[in-house]
């Protein structure tokens, strides 16, 4: 099962997303790495910024 849960998280990669962090945090930028811990490195214009994946309330795609 884990090698569908790394085929759902991969489809993320390269992608725009705007994410929601506990402590009405909120952050945009784009996926250049995700495990399966949900953890995040995001490339966006402060360069790039790792935020842990317990630390994700909801991800969604910028279109």
């Amino acid at each position: 099962m884990s090698d569908d849960v790394n085929k759902l998280f991969r489809q993320f990669k390269n992608k725009n997303v705007s994410v929601d962090l506990r402590g009405d945090y909120q952050t945009e930028g784009k996926i250049i790495a995700i495990d399966n811990y949900l953890n995040l490195v995001l490339e966006n214009e402060n360069g790039l910024e790792t935020i842990k994946g317990g630390n994700i309330i909801f991800i969604s795609i910028k279109e």
